[in-house]
């Protein structure tokens, strides 16, 4: 992300208009390089993909590597390429002799053979760059559908190096951005914060088994947050995307959750520790007397379509409350403690899956951790940690 001085009257200006940049260093508004939208043109998108809209992914603005997901049979070949970037911005492919050249739209991009093809853009002045990664990789094997999560794989974000993230990786050379936090949100109120300064923190050790974990902090987000009506940022990661772009906007539906998941979820379990923080406050900043603070844990899963074959994605406003929530589970009776302790979640379904949708990624799942219950709508206390590890999703076939 750019770092902006926030002056009153641009922070107002971001404010209504939500103008932000994803690119490298300080820079005018007018010098965006991002990529927005990725779409391949395949004359019957079906022989490699589930649905014919899965040839076309919404890029959000803090991600720099795009996965397009086919099945598992699919032959990946070479298709056209369109790429919609910010105003004025140049795109340009690294060739097989690694150099770069001019790309246009249309333009045949090989995608066989698992590789990944890089893509630069440079900005409309062209002080300004951002690097992509660009791939196509087959589905894997079913298998159980159990899996552990131990949130060993994290690093800093690129370019900036501002905050963490985290990845599950595949057998292909690309990670799976399959995890997403507020930590983009909370880098444009407070851009000066250090990695661990930031609601979602990655931990190197002390974790059940000596290892990593996750650490979710409800922080302050200074005189920027509280002039727009945010004073605070819960920590939390969750199975989706984050639009930055629409952080200020709307931040509810920037909070985009779910990815297609070919498994029936039944139980997730783990290990967590908890503070609460001691002022419970609106969204304002007023102090709420009586109220405690809370962490939230949940897993829903979906359907990702509506009746009319049109995609689905729940977001901060109805991933509880969806009329397309099939199953759904949710933590209860979190009490403080600083010592590992185990907790479980079980899946209740509200209505039957159904084999053959589940098989042809007819549906999302979603697994969300944050350290404020009412975060999503920027109230809670200042200070309410929720650390987690070793979280095991557990599925019936």
């Amino acid at each position: 992300m750019k770092n902006v001085k926030f002056t009153v009257i641009t922070a107002l200006l971001f404010a209504t208009l939500g103008l932000f940049s994803s690119c490298i260093g300080e820079e005018p508004l007018n010098a965006e390089c991002d990529i927005e939208m990725v779409t391949l043109t395949i004359d019957n998108p079906l022989t490699v993909f589930y649905h014919a809209y899965d040839a076309q992914q919404i890029v959000p603005s803090a991600n720099d590597s795009v996965g397009f997901l086919a099945h598992i049979a699919a032959s990946i070949g070479a298709y056209p390429v369109t790429l919609k970037t910010t105003a004025g911005a140049k795109p340009y492919l690294l060739d097989d002799s690694g150099v770069l050249q001019p790309f246009s739209n249309g333009m045949v991009v090989d995608f066989s053979g698992g590789q990944i093809r890089h893509f630069h853009i440079v900005s409309e002045d062209g002080k300004w760059s951002r690097d992509y990664k660009i791939n196509i990789v087959n589905e894997s094997a079913s298998g159980s559908g159990t899996m552990l999560f131990n949130f060993d794989d994290f690093e800093l974000n690129e370019p900036s190096h501002k905050y963490y993230v985290w990845r599950e990786n595949t057998a292909n050379a690309i990670s799976y951005d399959q995890w997403a936090t507020g930590n983009p949100g909370f880098n444009l109120s407070k851009s000066s914060a250090k990695p661990d300064e930031y609601p979602s923190v990655a931990v190197a050790a002390g974790g059940v088994d000596g290892g990593a974990y996750l650490k979710l902090e409800t922080k302050d987000t200074g005189s920027f947050g509280r002039m727009v009506k945010m004073p605070l940022a819960s920590g939390s990661l969750f199975i989706g995307t984050f639009d930055v772009s629409n952080a200020l906007k709307d931040a509810l539906s920037a909070t985009r959750f779910g990815l297609p998941f070919k498994h029936k979820p039944t139980r997730v379990t783990g290990y967590y520790k908890f503070h609460r923080g001691e002022i419970f406050q609106d969204k304002t900043g007023a102090e709420v007397l009586g109220r405690l603070d809370m962490p939230d844990a949940y897993c829903v899963f979906y359907r990702s379509q509506d009746n009319e074959g049109n995609p689905v994605v729940l977001d901060g406003a109805d991933v509880l409350t969806s009329e397309y929530i099939v199953g759904i589970a949710r933590i209860v009776g979190v009490m403080e403690t600083d010592t590992w302790t185990p907790f479980e979640m079980r899946m209740e379904y509200l209505s039957e899956v159904d084999k053959t949708l589940l098989a042809s990624n007819g549906y999302n799942m979603t697994l969300c951790f944050a350290s404020s219950i009412d975060g999503a709508y920027f109230e809670g206390a200042v200070g309410n940690t929720f650390c987690i590890d070793q979280v095991i999703l557990e599925c019936e076939y």
